[in-house]
């Protein structure tokens, strides 16, 4: 079962970049993990996200200096949670994480919409973490008022939320 059109949020831009997470370069570690500043840190959660393999599918609607910082961050914080990520091309991803991404402008901010759907190998949507940020400024391109601290906090949310989720007991 794919997604269609009709399933995608509305974006500002019809020709809109997708970038892979898992195709990303995550920040390299010699040691502990810690959380960005201001954050408690998060230690990785025993069982569940242990056996999940996670994997991201290609963003959409974000151009790729937006969701290269997006990408990155999921990265690393799907390590540091102790979630396994996967590959297209594995065959034993337990999940699907897809991005959908518009940036509004509105007079001087910039409001940026999100939805992640979780899906199973087969594409059947599982969960639903969705949100939206507003930062200063607009104009014709509302994208580029975004700073990539923005971007990384949706990162965050949409991990948080994940962990949320498939901690959460399954009735």
């Amino acid at each position: 079962m794919g997604v269609t059109k009709a399933d995608l949020p509305p974006t500002q831009n019809a020709a809109t970049p997708t970038t892979d997470p898992a195709q990303a370069p995550a920040p390299a570690t010699t040691g502990p993990t810690t959380a960005a500043p201001g954050q408690p840190a998060a230690p990785a959660s025993p069982g569940v996200a242990q056996t999940a393999k996670l994997r991201f599918a290609p963003i959409v609607g974000a151009p790729i200096a937006a969701a290269t910082p997006l990408s990155q961050r999921l990265s690393a914080l799907a390590k540091s949670r102790g979630i396994t990520l996967g590959t297209a091309s594995d065959n034993d991803n337990t999940h699907i994480m897809k991005g959908y991404f518009s940036a509004l402008a509105d007079g001087n901010q910039t409001t940026i919409i999100y939805v992640w759907d979780v899906l199973d190998p087969a594409g059947t949507r599982l969960h639903r973490i969705q949100g939206q940020e507003k930062v200063a400024g607009g104009g014709a391109d509302p994208w580029s008022s975004v700073p990539a601290a923005t971007m990384e906090g949706i990162a965050d949310k949409a991990i948080d939320g994940y962990m949320s989720w498939i901690s959460t007991p399954k009735t």
